[in-house]
């Protein structure tokens, strides 16, 4: 199975230190190589006109720029042995599952958790540490990642000759550390006892494909690569390659809403979050998304963009936040994006 995506033809390296650089209003996004399918970019647009946020589409990206692409689906087991030749840097990723609580349902008051994994370059070569461990600091800066997020139950997976070395690390203070074979029965159990998880890479795909179907989330989860800050923003899902995604309105809002929240617009973020939440929480859904309540609406991705802009059928309930985002919403009320922001270049965007 190839397991290679689109991805793999686009340079993300990212330089060092850059000047501060004015950059106006909006967001600019740019496509990795081939333009963004026309439904998705149709999308996008939606939700940035009801946002009231230009969106700009560009061909390609300055390097230092993080890349936008929610509908390049990438594959959990490409990080397996070393991770494919050719695969996007970065240090970490991180893949969100996020599902809406069911009322009709006691036993599930919604998911929120992040998956997280050093990238395979990143680990030490197993000849070199007898098993291959994220380099140091790398933990550190995972573990971090997840309790900004408001996450304090973090599990740290592993293969049982990595779990004595990690153990030892002092990065891994206040965690739990489990084998892969301790770990399967709570992830089986249909949702994740921790808030966050952090599978070394060989782990990932096991980890993905137990978590999603026995949560019941098989469609992709919106990722982003981080190194020094946010680089790229794609989906991720079990069995994905080299093709892209169908449209997926739910995906394209929380990766929508991720990118906004590391763009400096987190009232932004907020609000897409909170319009999908009370539509979810009307009954209206997308197919793979959650239809096992009763009174449940299953309509086709692109109506359910169209009703989020025209705030049909929304609940006026008050709604759970997003572990992701929720660390800035109380951020003053004003412009979602100002006139003219003075930010470091090498966080302006180019994505899709």
């Amino acid at each position: 199975m190839d397991y290679r995506s689109p991805m793999t033809r686009l340079p993300l390296d990212v330089p060092g230190e850059q000047a501060l650089s004015l950059v106006p209003s909006g967001l600019q996004l740019a496509q990795p190589g081939e333009p963004a399918p026309q439904d998705w970019q149709a999308g996008t647009a939606m939700i940035a006109e009801w946002l009231g946020i230009e969106i700009t589409f560009v061909p390609a990206a300055p390097l230092h720029a993080p890349v936008f692409a929610p509908w390049i689906g990438w594959n959990p087991a490409a990080f397996q042995h070393g991770g494919v030749p050719g695969s996007p840097m970065a240090d970490y990723v991180a893949s969100y599952c996020i599902d809406h609580a069911r009322a009709a349902l006691a036993r599930h008051d919604g998911i929120d958790f992040v998956l997280l994994s050093p990238h395979p370059a990143q680990c030490a070569p197993e000849e070199e540490r007898g098993a291959p461990l994220p380099r140091a600091g790398l933990l550190t800066a995972m573990i971090n990642a997840a309790r900004a997020e408001g996450r304090e139950t973090i599990a740290i997976i592993v293969h049982a000759r990595q779990r004595d070395m990690i153990t030892a690390m002092n990065e891994a203070a206040g965690t739990d550390i489990l084998t892969i074979e301790d770990a399967l029965p709570a992830l089986m159990a249909g949702r994740s006892p921790w808030d966050a998880i952090i599978a070394m890479p060989d782990l990932r795909g096991t980890i993905f494909t137990v978590l999603s179907h026995a949560g019941g989330l098989p469609k992709a989860w919106p990722m982003v690569w981080r190194g020094r800050g946010l680089q790229l923003v794609t989906s991720e899902a079990a069995g994905a390659g080299a093709g892209c995604l169908p449209l997926d309105a739910q995906g394209l809002i929380h990766a929508l809403s991720l990118t906004l929240h590391h763009m400096g617009a987190p009232r932004a973020a907020w609000r897409l979050h909170d319009a999908w939440a009370r539509l979810r929480d009307s009954g209206v859904t997308t197919a793979g998304r959650g239809a096992d309540a009763p009174y449940v609406s299953v309509v086709p991705d692109a109506e359910f963009l169209s009703m989020l802009q025209r705030d049909a059928a929304a609940s006026r309930r008050p709604q759970k936040s997003w572990r992701a985002i929720e660390n800035q919403i109380n951020t003053p009320r004003g412009s979602q994006m100002p006139a003219l922001r003075v930010i470091p270049s090498n966080l302006s965007i180019s994505a899709t």
